[in-house]
């Protein structure tokens, strides 16, 4: 099952200074930072003293963006040399993080190294859309004569350079990838497939640049054995070679950092059936040397990268099946970590994500908790622990297994996506913009839910949804209608338009909506928990603008309702915020 925890989820920071003494050069100030950046947004650091422009470069100075891969680009020197500014080449995807890191071998004009290694991230902008978002098409991964393919996931970076979201799709029985290059519509006409090996079982998988060549690699870790396998990459939609390692037993969860600050992607893996995790260290030509560390816990099941602390350092979110918990390991920045606690979350965790979810500049966590039907939310308190987690239980969400996070309906907040193996079905989770999430939207499976890729697939701005179905064997390709969904503007779909005003609300609103053919039209308001608390009947309308009134609201609890409107097969919704 593809780790679908977001590549190096969470690292934001806005300031920092090593504590150290003397003429030790220091990062004082990064940016950009948050979750709405520009997609060619400059990338800047401050030093606390001039730099020697002759040690930066792209080998010290790198950027990567989960879905778009290795940044070129330009850089300048400003303030006497104390500001490094990076111009990428290329934007970024829309609803991408992006990581950078900076590693020790930065050295200041005096000749002083960089102490520690420095890293951060930021989420790319997304235009406004939806949540509930139609399916588009089904693409089918089987050939003649297969069976079962258990596709568990997908990797979605732009493994052939031509800046659209490719597909790496991974499947435990048939052991191979199928690998789905976008023909620059947001479609994927045919496949290419990668075979694995006999009883490769690959399951989890990231992106990176493991040889600093430039190019996205892939690793592809095992479910149900010992084996991680490191792919290179060819830049142009295949892959050139495999390496194999051995570590501990059923590899559940991976993440890629530059742990130890040489200028090389460093991996660590939870390791499911051996409890415990594995750190894999690059050792300077795109090979690993390979260690293990017991946590007290169970069953260490999912992972996420993030900088707990803010000190600049990765760290690492986890969570252990068994013993139902989440916990902070810190790094050091010389590729060891060190647990910094624990929580419970009522629940065997099997995926988890993390990302800025209430706007305070810390990583949060969300785990996807398999065997309570839950969803827990944990914030981070920005020094290296985790808040007693919120549950989230919506209707006909069985056996969640998966989560990942991203600004779907583009209104500068982090949403979440689980997808529930037993309904068949993945739940889109809507933030409120403090961290809480209400009205939770369905998007229906075929037989399996197995994994959501949150991805802007036809490069139009907006994030589109793909899901993967691991009885099924298909890849599910939701669309995006690009249109805001958000308490002040008007969300348009098919013939029929609707406007709630105002929005806010505290005691009555307008509802304006507009037929362009005669049709029946039905109206019902849904609270968070998807119960009726108002609703229209169904009724004919000529072609035209109408409206009608809504009062007596000032009796509901105040927060995020939604109205939604009825067309024959159309379906529309307008968030309405009650104040």
């Amino acid at each position: 099952m593809k780790n679908i925890t977001l590549l190096l989820s969470g690292l934001f920071f806005l300031t920092h200074i090593y504590k150290v003494q003397g003429q030790t050069i220091q990062v004082t100030t990064t940016a950009p930072t948050g979750n709405t950046v520009i997609a060619g947004s400059p990338i800047t650091v401050n030093f606390n003293q001039p730099v020697n422009p002759q040690t930066i470069g792209p080998a010290n100075f790198r950027v990567f963006g989960r879905w778009s891969g290795p940044a070129t680009g330009q850089f300048s020197f400003l303030d006497n040399d104390m500001t490094v500014s990076f111009q990428p080449d290329e934007p970024f995807f829309a609803g991408e993080i992006v990581l950078v890191q900076l590693s020790k071998s930065i050295v200041s004009a005096s000749g002083e190294p960089l102490a520690s290694p420095f890293a951060w991230s930021f989420w790319v902008k997304t235009a406004p859309g939806y949540l509930d978002q139609p399916l588009e098409s089904t693409i089918e991964l089987r050939l003649p004569g297969e069976d079962y393919l258990q596709t568990y996931g997908a990797y979605a970076g732009d493994m052939n350079n031509d800046g659209y979201s490719d597909l790496v799709a991974v499947n435990e029985s048939s052991d191979d990838l199928r690998i789905l290059l976008n023909d620059g519509t947001g479609q994927y006409n045919d496949f290419t497939v990668y075979d694995t090996g006999d009883d490769s079982t690959p399951s989890p998988s990231e992106g990176a640049d493991f040889n600093n060549d430039g190019e996205i690699d892939l690793v592809v870790t095992t479910a149900w054995d010992s084996e991680v396998r490191v792919l290179t990459g060819d830049g142009l939609g295949n892959f050139t070679n495999m390496d194999t390692y051995y570590t501990s037993n059923g590899v559940r969860g991976v993440v890629v950092g530059d742990f130890n600050g040489d200028g090389w992607d460093d991996m660590l893996t939870t390791n499911r059936l051996s409890g415990n995790i594995s750190i894999f260290m690059n050792d300077g030509d795109g090979t690993f040397t390979a260690s293990g560390m017991d946590l007290p816990g169970e069953d260490e099941t999912a992972c996420a990268l993030v900088d707990a602390n803010h000190d600049g350092i990765l760290d690492i979110y986890y969570a252990s099946f068994n013993s139902q918990k989440a916990g902070v390991l810190l790094g050091d920045g010389n590729g060891g970590f060190a647990l910094s606690g624990q929580v419970s979350v009522q629940g065997r965790p099997w995926m988890i994500g993390a990302g800025d979810l209430n706007g305070d500049g810390h990583p949060d966590l969300v785990c996807a908790n398999s065997n309570s039907n839950k969803s827990a939310v944990l914030f981070g308190d920005g020094m290296g622990g985790l808040s007693q987690p919120t549950h989230y239980a919506p209707p006909n969400c069985q056996f969640p297994l998966a989560v990942d996070i991203g600004d779907i309906d583009g209104d500068g907040d982090l949403d979440f996506v689980t997808s529930n193996y037993s309904s068949k079905n993945y739940t889109v989770f809507e933030n409120d913009g403090t961290g809480q999430f209400t009205m939770p939207v369905t998007l229906q499976a075929p037989k399996a839910s197995s994994c959501a890729i949150l991805h802007d697939r036809d490069n139009d701005g907006d994030l589109d949804i793909t899901g993967t179905d691991e009885e099924a064997d298909v890849i599910l390709l939701f669309k995006n209608p690009g249109e805001l969904n958000s308490v002040f503007e008007k969300p348009i779909f098919g013939g029929l338009k609707l406007l709630v005003t105002p929005n806010p609300v505290y005691d009555q609103a307008t509802v304006y909506f507009e037929l362009t053919n005669q049709d029946k039209v039905e109206f019902s308001m849904i609270n968070a928990f998807g119960q009726t608390v108002y609703s229209k009947a169904q009724a004919w309308y000529e072609a035209g603008i109408y409206s009608f009134q809504m009062s007596r609201l000032e009796k509901l609890p105040p927060g995020i309702y939604l109205l939604e409107a009825r067309q024959g097969r159309n379906r529309i919704s307008q968030r309405i915020l009650k104040l």
